[in-house]
């Protein structure tokens, strides 16, 4: 963690101990939580998919095929109205008595739970999931403490993970440029959002233009194909693309027969956000065939541990900055089915927030070896992005 963190001169929601109260030791070490600084900050979307993000998240987002024309007028309304969509999180400094500061990245946390950290120690909240956002700085700690990447602290690691460049339902000239800076960047998987607006054809041709060989292209459609006609309708038209390797929730999760029905005719694996239908259904089921989670630690491996039990793989997606998605892949090294292409958004902000990027290569992630997550946050960058 770079010098700039620990500047004193920093106070944004400080709370501090006594040095009479700082005793808590781990192994020698001293690992008692002095001090929290929560930031809060809105980030942009790059210039270049700001306007099509905001007419993905807001021309009938969701609605199925039938819907959006049965109210398009109402929808174009909506869409006229709204405004250019942001990242609004929250940044966590967790600075314990060794002078060590861990970060961590997600939603809100009232200063009156803030409070109540001080005096224990990280290790405390081991595979804790009550405490959200600071999870993450818990792990950078502890690993830091003990000299350790993250990862190792969660358990034995893999040294690189896949993971796959994030759109949504851009327009074919926006799908090809995104997908050059997505190959030129290293990745080699590209999952994207279908929407009722757009036409996906369109769409994966402009992506299978410009991709090379092997790249892997998932459409998450959120159920807006809205039947299982119209989803084989469209995918007997797909399969001329070869690039095209799954269909993320084409329809109601919970419509297993409808699942089978498209197994059956299109022969595309199919994944599923875990929990819809009940994983003792779907997991009994041959309508899956990959699942998506997202969350915490201790929910992930427990739940990754659940699909392992019908020997399936999932992918994570996770956060909106480059802090979450480290946290992905130092958890991802650990979970032995988390063998899929794992999907953050932070490539489409003006701003990681990390002094130095993800290294990705060949479609994988690169878990740093470094104590902690083994980054730096930019605190410039924090400045600039803090909101009241």
């Amino acid at each position: 963690m770079s010098d700039a963190i620990r500047r004193m001169g920093y106070t944004v929601n400080r709370m501090s101990l006594t040095e009479s109260d700082k005793r808590f030791h781990y192994q020698g070490k001293k690992v008692k939580i002095t001090q929290i600084e929560r930031m809060r900050v809105e980030i942009p979307y790059l210039e270049r998919v700001r306007q099509h993000l905001q007419r993905g998240w807001n021309l009938g987002n969701r609605a199925t095929d039938e819907d959006f024309q049965a109210n398009k007028s109402e929808y174009l309304r909506q869409w006229h109205l709204s405004e250019p969509p942001t990242a609004r999180t929250s940044i966590y400094l967790v600075h314990i008595d060794e002078g060590l500061v861990g970060v961590g990245e997600g939603a809100d946390i009232p200063e009156s739970k803030l409070v109540g950290y001080l005096g224990k120690s990280p290790f405390e909240f081991i595979m804790d999931d009550k405490v959200g956002a600071l999870q993450i700085a818990f792990y950078d700690l502890m690993g830091q403490v003990v000299g350790l990447p993250s990862a190792q602290i969660l358990g034995p690691s893999r040294s690189e993970v896949p993971i796959a460049y994030w759109s949504h339902s851009f327009p074919p000239e926006i799908m090809r440029q995104e997908t050059k800076i997505a190959v030129e960047s290293g990745f080699r998987a590209h999952k994207f959002k279908r929407r009722a607006h757009t036409d996906i054809i369109d769409q994966v041709e402009s992506i299978c233009e410009v991709c090379p060989e092997g790249y892997d292209i998932t459409i998450d459609a959120n159920c807006t194909f809205g039947t299982p006609e119209r989803v084989i309708e469209i995918g007997t038209q797909l399969q001329k693309y070869p690039q095209v390797k799954c269909l993320e929730s084409p329809i109601d999760q919970e419509d297993i027969d409808g699942y089978r029905r498209l197994k059956d005719s299109l022969g595309y694996p199919l994944a599923i956000h875990f929990g819809t239908p009940h994983p003792t259904i779907s997991l009994s089921s041959d309508a899956y065939d990959y699942y998506v989670l997202g969350g915490w630690a201790s929910s992930i491996i427990r739940y990754a541990n659940v699909i392992s039990s019908a020997d399936k793989p999932f992918w994570m997606q996770m956060g909106f900055t480059g802090i979450s998605a480290v946290f992905m892949v130092h958890l991802a090294s650990v979970i032995p089915n988390a063998s899929l292409a794992h999907v953050s958004l932070f490539r489409l902000l003006e701003h990681s927030l990390l002094a130095e990027p993800l290294q990705i290569s060949e479609g994988k992630a690169k878990v740093p070896e470094k104590p902690g997550f083994g980054i730096e946050i930019d605190m410039d960058a924090i400045d600039e992005y803090r909101i009241a």
